[in-house]
């Protein structure tokens, strides 16, 4: 929100004063985009839920890709980024995440990489006849 010359005079005069708060009161302009943005925000409410739905049931999925899955989302880096690192379409990582696509196995390598994973297959022991 683009604050008014009056607001900014209120900000810096409170932290002049030591004060750690301050109110401001929204102009009407302000109030109106506020409400234009919380309207936007609602409208994709039901898609974006869909979207973590499908990026949760992903994760918990057995194997490898499941496994980078729930690494992918503990690191917490913002996917636009991380696609960025991994030299990948921020599309494709975001279709992986969804359970809706696979990476290349160079974009798997760049992964282990950034995140420090360290891929093992465990092998099943012989019982032995």
């Amino acid at each position: 929100m683009q604050l008014t010359a009056d607001q900014v005079d209120q900000i810096r005069s409170a932290l002049a004063a030591g004060r750690r708060r301050i109110s401001l009161m929204p102009t009407d302009v302000q109030r109106q985009l506020w409400r234009q943005e919380a309207a936007a925000e609602d409208a994709c409410r039901e898609d974006t839920m869909a979207r973590v739905g499908r990026i949760r049931a992903a994760a918990t999925r057995t194997g490898v890709f499941g496994d980078l899955r729930r690494a992918i989302a503990m690191a917490r880096i913002p996917d636009a980024h991380l696609a960025g690192l991994l030299d990948i379409e921020l599309d494709l990582l975001e279709r992986f995440r969804e359970g809706e696509a696979d990476l290349p196995a160079a974009a798997i390598e760049r992964l282990a990489a950034t995140l420090n994973l360290r891929l093992m297959h465990e092998i099943p022991r012989s019982t032995g006849a």
